[in-house]
């Protein structure tokens, strides 16, 4: 389970009316249909989205493209805009279910209560932008997943709405603030775990942001499968992924190419030299298997092993891997 929070560039409005706002629901429901996930709470902020999310097959990167372009799309041609809606990147948490579950499920839903847009946990349950009604009201939205939260109650379907709505009327007496929710408990990096409260972040700038959501034994669970032998290195699929971007900008620029041509298996000289370039940088510096490389590059184990083999790197080269790697 993820809690996936995404926000305007620049702390941005991303709905202007209720209309952006309907828009939006709607487009959740049909990303949910076409990509099978699971939506236990979300929440539309003015400026920023909440959602508790279950993945499937498909992974939470595709849903949250379709969800994201599709409304930036929507509400640059609505209201007369063009650029970005939303910082590049949205921050997602794993999350230890059983433990934090219904804590997350009324941290997102009381949002608008915190923030001052409803005026009590009362007037929640007819606010139409969070998933608040629609487990007050099972149905209200057919979309969204009402049985695993519900079922952390006891008694029938009446005995258990009526039990969650209590639970969320009494968060007055609930800390809100508590920066695990949004932030984690463990961030996991080349070195292992990190303990994480709010007074270490701001010195861990550098840190994976592999963010996890549970007790220890957990994070040391979802460590040991997200880890791997890269030279010790803990595998971060979408820092992993502008990596292999630039890397290939980094090659397009060089040989003055278009970049599709180094993955599209051009034989030209020119290309087969970028595309040496690129092989020896995802296998030697990357870390990344034959087969991985393969599949970016179109080409067989084998093919990249040799391409990477035919570079020959230079003192100028070793130079630039830092700035093609972690360039701002």
């Amino acid at each position: 389970m993820h809690h996936v929070m995404a926000r305007g560039i620049e702390k941005s409005i991303i709905f202007k009316n209720d209309n952006d706002r309907a828009q939006f629901v709607f487009r959740i429901e049909r990303c949910v249909v076409e990509t099978g996930v699971s939506i236990y709470a979300w929440a539309l902020m003015p400026n920023h989205i909440h959602l508790l999310i279950r993945t499937k097959d498909i992974p939470l990167s595709k849903f949250m493209q379709k969800l994201l372009t599709g409304h930036a799309n929507y509400f640059n041609k609505q209201h007369d805009r063009v650029g970005h809606l939303f910082q590049n990147r949205y921050k997602s948490i794993l999350v230890q279910t059983e433990n934090y579950l219904l804590k997350l499920v009324r941290y997102i839903h009381i949002n608008p209560v915190e923030a001052g847009i409803v005026s009590n946990y009362r007037m929640l349950k007819m606010y139409p932008w969070t998933g608040h009604p629609g487990l007050i009201h099972p149905g209200y939205y057919p979309w969204q997943e009402t049985t695993q939260v519900l079922n952390r109650f006891s008694g029938n379907k009446t005995d258990k709405t009526k039990q969650y709505g209590k639970f969320i009327e009494e968060s007055e007496e609930i800390a809100y603030q508590d920066g695990r929710l949004n932030k984690g408990t463990f961030l996991l990096g080349a070195n292992g775990l990190l303990s994480l409260d709010e007074s270490e972040e701001e010195e861990i700038g550098g840190y994976s942001q592999y963010r996890v959501l549970g007790d220890e034994e957990f994070a040391r669970k979802i460590y040991e499968k997200v880890s791997h032998s890269r030279k010790g290195q803990l595998r971060d699929r979408r820092i992993e992924h502008d990596s292999v971007i630039r890397i290939l900008e980094y090659a397009a620029n060089k040989w003055r190419i278009p970049r599709t041509a180094i993955t599209s298996g051009g034989r030209t000289r020119t290309v087969s030299k970028a595309r040496e370039l690129v092989c020896y940088m995802l296998i030697n510096i990357m870390g990344m298997s034959l087969v991985d490389s393969g599949r970016i590059l179109n080409l067989s184990c084998q093919g990249v092993r040799a391409a990477a083999d035919r570079f020959l790197p230079d003192y100028e080269f070793d130079i630039e891997i830092d700035n093609i790697l972690f360039k701002e």
